[in-house]
């Protein structure tokens, strides 16, 4: 059985931005995916703190509170609870769709 989509309502205005921005949400699960093979907790403290910031300003509170948690967990040096950060943010992009109104 399919996971539900999670559906996150844009402003309209801002659909010309919100491509790149789900590029860099991309390119940011790769990264973490580096750096906890690596055990790079500064690069993960960094995309975590990137990721909260970006989040809420487009209206993804989810992609924040999954980045503050992240950066958290990078700081105490927790590879587990990085892990399952990261199997939630790779859930949550798997399944996102945005809508435009």
């Amino acid at each position: 059985m399919a996971a539900e989509p999670i559906i996150i309502t844009v402003e309209r205005d801002l659909e010309d931005l919100i491509p790149l921005f789900m590029a860099q949400r991309q390119a940011e699960q790769a990264a973490i995916a580096d750096a906890l093979l690596s055990r790079n907790f500064e690069a993960l403290r960094k995309i975590g703190h990137n990721m909260n910031g970006a989040g809420a300003s487009y209206g993804f509170d989810r992609i924040s509170e999954l980045g503050e948690r992240l950066n958290q967990a990078a700081r105490a040096g927790d590879v587990t609870a990085i892990g399952e950060i990261r199997q939630a943010f790779d859930d949550y992009m798997a399944r996102l769709v945005v809508k435009y109104m």
